[in-house]
């Protein structure tokens, strides 16, 4: 048994080794290659801050909204449950089905200018493909899955008796929401906000297509990256693959931190509210 044990361990150590450890120790190495000051050149120069600037504005913006939409979605497909629930389930997965650059060929097709759709946006003064907007209609269309199916199984374990319980106080159906059902989802909104900013962060084929690649305007960092290999500059895009790595890991800490200060404080209130009725 022991010696099962062992082996199962060794192997699962040594597949972890090779899929994780290894490569990405690949890319630590040859970022820093050519030493501290090489590095610093790499992700300093004006085109590869204005890329992670981008990625991390529109990154963030994708995760608000899609956060927000898929709390409004979660709670449609647990609570509700209309007619045709069951197809918006499975549509919600689409994204994670189809590769991300027909995700992005999609998009073309139905919003650059030669489409019914993308003429009447042009002729109006809006414009989608290769520009900024296209890049955020696209990361909010492969993201979405991520925000609510991490934000489903919260919604099933919710305590109705809380919320009836705030009813029955006199409480508006804003006071619930906003006293009672957020709070509790406060780790799965957490988590979903991250998830999508990360995923966002990372996307690369619905994004190589839309955005056009236009340098200082439109190039997002996991695009900027592969520029740099095409141009065999692989130091530089090993360099900047640390950075968005780093601010990805940073996001996920940022966020434990905060949602475990949330809970704490909460945990203070209710304390100090223990022996008389909580204010709802």
């Amino acid at each position: 048994m022991r010696f099962g044990r062992m082996a199962l361990y060794s192997l699962i150590s040594g597949a972890l080794i090779l899929i994780f450890v290894l490569p990405l120790g690949a890319v630590i190495q040859q970022a820093f290659s050519g030493g501290w000051s090489s590095f610093v050149q790499a992700v300093m120069s004006p085109i590869a801050i204005r890329a992670f600037e981008l990625t991390l504005a529109i990154s963030f913006v994708t995760a608000i909204l899609n956060t927000a939409m898929g709390l409004l979605i979660a709670v449609v497909l647990e609570r509700w449950r209309p007619v045709g629930s069951g197809a918006l389930d499975a549509v919600i997965d689409l994204p994670l089905a189809i590769p991300t650059t027909v995700s992005g060929l999609m998009l073309v097709l139905l919003y650059g200018p030669v489409s019914p759709v993308g003429r009447w946006l042009t002729e109006h003064g809006v414009a989608v493909v290769y520009t900024r907007l296209g890049i955020l209609f696209a990361l909010l269309f492969v993201t979405v899955p991520y925000a609510v199916r991490a934000l489903q199984p919260a919604i099933q374990a919710l305590d109705v008796r809380q919320e009836e319980a705030a009813w029955v106080l006199g409480a508006s159906g804003r006071r619930v929401w906003l006293k009672v059902i957020v709070p509790a989802l406060r780790h799965a909104l957490g988590s979903a906000l991250i998830l999508t900013f990360t995923r966002a962060m990372i996307e690369f084929g619905s994004v190589v297509i839309v955005s056009g690649n236009k340098p200082m305007q439109t190039e997002v960092a996991s695009v900027y990256i592969y520029g740099l290999l095409e141009n065999y500059d692989q130091r530089g895009a090993a360099a900047a693959a640390v950075v968005l790595m780093f601010l990805c890991a940073l996001a996920f800490v940022l966020e434990s931190r905060v949602l475990a200060l949330l809970g704490r404080r909460r945990a203070v209130r209710w304390a100090a509210a223990e022996g008389g009725t909580p204010h709802v």
